[in-house]
């Protein structure tokens, strides 16, 4: 009887026994709160630091497909600086870019896009919604554009495959202009031409700062020809290449790479690039400088200087871009 009383605390359900109990409850409560103090916030850094680096390399990759695409499309448009802003899920890049007139650059609109945290971009590159005069200002049967962003002048195109109501020629408009005014002049040429013969159709001095490449698929090229449709220097659909004086970012060999980088490693052009490959590479499948041909390219350089385009029989139309009353300083 005795034992029984000895024992009559620590069975269960004693008063004893259920004390213990709420000490290791409270011992193990505290642990697991303690674990979680410590383990949280290294947990939470890790993810953080997870996240910013996947932010950041995404970015980073946005970046150079936006280089990419400034190198296989934007007629004499180049980028200065480039740069990321991060938030939460995801993040922004900024690229300013300018145009090269004669001897000195023009700055630019800057290209601003959004990207989430799988590197796809949420905006759309480029300027879009050109500002065009109402109907009353128009001094001509054709409809200039002028930049949202900087009000300049944006570049026209005709394909050579299409035959227009009419053709702008701003060549002989140049006379009017101050001999040292600064001009952007976009040619479009009466049908396509090797990478050899363009170099030998322009007068002495000049030299094209980008180079319009033929790159339609024939399905595109018969909605331009049902719509008669001029194709516009901020267009989405106009592909090409900067000048060989631009190297590294410029020349054939920038082009080709560039359309073989984003098909290879992009996810936001890449739809831009398969068309330049389908339309250009030849019956190997695979896109070389022999496969290129150009149907128009931009110059640039003093009023005085571009004159000596007038009366060049291989200029189907030829429009204004940027036209600056900026003084060339002389080298």
């Amino acid at each position: 009887m005795e034992q029984n009383q000895e024992q009559d605390p620590f069975i269960l359900g004693g008063k004893k026994t259920q004390q213990l109990i709420r000490k290791a409850r409270l011992r193990s409560t505290l642990k697991t709160i303690g674990i979680i103090v410590v383990v949280t916030p290294v947990i939470l850094a890790v993810i953080w630091y997870g996240l910013y680096h996947l932010r950041l390399n995404q970015g980073d990759k946005v970046l150079s497909e936006t280089l990419w695409k400034n190198e296989i499309s934007a007629p004499n448009v180049h980028l200065s600086n480039q740069s990321l802003k991060l938030d939460s899920f995801g993040g922004e890049t900024y690229n300013q870019t300018y145009k090269w007139l004669g001897s000195q650059p023009y700055i630019w609109e800057t290209i601003e896009e959004s990207y989430n945290l799988w590197g796809r971009s949420t905006g759309r590159y480029g300027a879009f919604g050109a500002i065009s005069p109402p109907e009353k200002l128009r001094s001509s049967s054709s409809t200039p554009r002028y930049n949202s962003a900087t009000g300049d002048r944006e570049m026209v195109f005709y394909h050579p495959e299409i035959q227009y109501d009419s053709y702008e020629d701003s060549i002989r408009l140049l006379k009017q202009l101050g001999d040292d005014t600064l001009v952007e002049l976009a040619l479009s040429f009466d049908h396509a031409y090797t990478l050899e013969e363009t170099q030998k159709l322009l007068p002495a001095g000049l030299q094209p700062v980008w180079l319009w490449t033929d790159a339609y698929t024939p399905s595109y090229k018969k909605y331009l020809k049902e719509t008669r449709q001029t194709i516009a220097a901020d267009s989405m659909i106009i592909y090409g290449f900067h000048g060989e004086q631009f190297a590294p970012y410029g020349g054939v060999d920038s082009f080709i790479n560039s359309v073989e980088q984003l098909r290879k490693h992009g996810k936001n052009f890449t739809w831009e690039a398969d068309q330049v490959h389908e339309s250009l590479a030849g019956d190997n499948d695979i896109l070389e400088p022999g496969d290129i041909t150009i149907i128009g390219v931009v110059v640039t350089g003093t009023a005085k200087q571009l004159e000596a385009l007038q009366n060049q029989a291989y200029i189907k139309g030829s429009t204004f871009g940027v036209v600056s009353n900026a003084i060339a300083i002389p080298n």
